[in-house]
């Protein structure tokens, strides 16, 4: 095969092991860790307490997702060795989880520590900005389109909570619809895992 052909045929074979689901349980579990640090620290907790028991949380279901890779993604697609340039992207990868969890992080700290409109607004600029920043390199990375609109809708849920709860004038709108988002995008995943599952059988099945 000449180098544009196997290149193609690499990027299919790699594509293939990011169709179970797990991209869209990372952005779940973001917006999930987000949303459960703003509901902790408005329910009376302080904000480092809501961070850190938030955080738990994520790091927990973030253990289940790469366990469901690593057992039952892996055995049905085998090990593949990728090209050195798709591994290097990989490499560079690694830190896209972790920036996503800190990013969170800081956010809920943010937005619980701005009660006023106007300061909260301008308080999420650096959310608005590091989450499109984050998920755009992971879409450079995993050459995922998706990624992109999945930029673009978690960069938009602080604000359009912040925006409904100065029209609902209830602190639980926000962190309502932070967390309402990370369901829809955990239930996107478990679409995903079931056609994963249904069309990737491993021996025996």
């Amino acid at each position: 095969m000449d180098k544009t052909t196997s290149g193609t045929l690499e990027r299919r074979v790699f594509t293939s092991f990011l169709r179970d689901g797990s991209i869209e349980a990372f952005t779940g579990i973001f917006l999930l860790q987000l949303g459960l640090s703003v509901l902790f620290s408005r329910s009376g907790r302080g904000d480092l307490q809501s961070a850190l028991m938030a955080t738990a949380v994520a790091l927990l279901l973030l253990a289940a997702v790469f366990a469901f890779r690593r057992f039952v993604v892996v055995p049905r697609l085998g090990h593949v060795k990728f090209l050195p340039e798709r591994r290097r992207k990989l490499s560079r990868l690694i830190i896209v989880p972790t920036l996503t969890l800190i990013a969170s992080a800081v956010a809920g700290f943010v937005i619980s520590r701005n009660p006023t409109t106007g300061s909260a607004f301008i308080g999420l600029v650096p959310y608005v900005l590091t989450t499109v920043i984050v998920f755009s390199a992971a879409a450079y990375f995993l050459d995922m389109g998706r990624l992109y609109l999945y930029a673009a809708i978690v960069g938009l849920t602080v604000p359009v909570g912040k925006y409904l709860e100065t029209v609902i004038v209830s602190r639980a709108t926000l962190p309502a619809t932070v967390l309402f988002v990370a369901f829809v995008f955990f239930g996107i995943a478990t679409v995903f895992a079931i056609a994963f599952l249904r069309k990737y059988r491993t021996q025996g099945e």
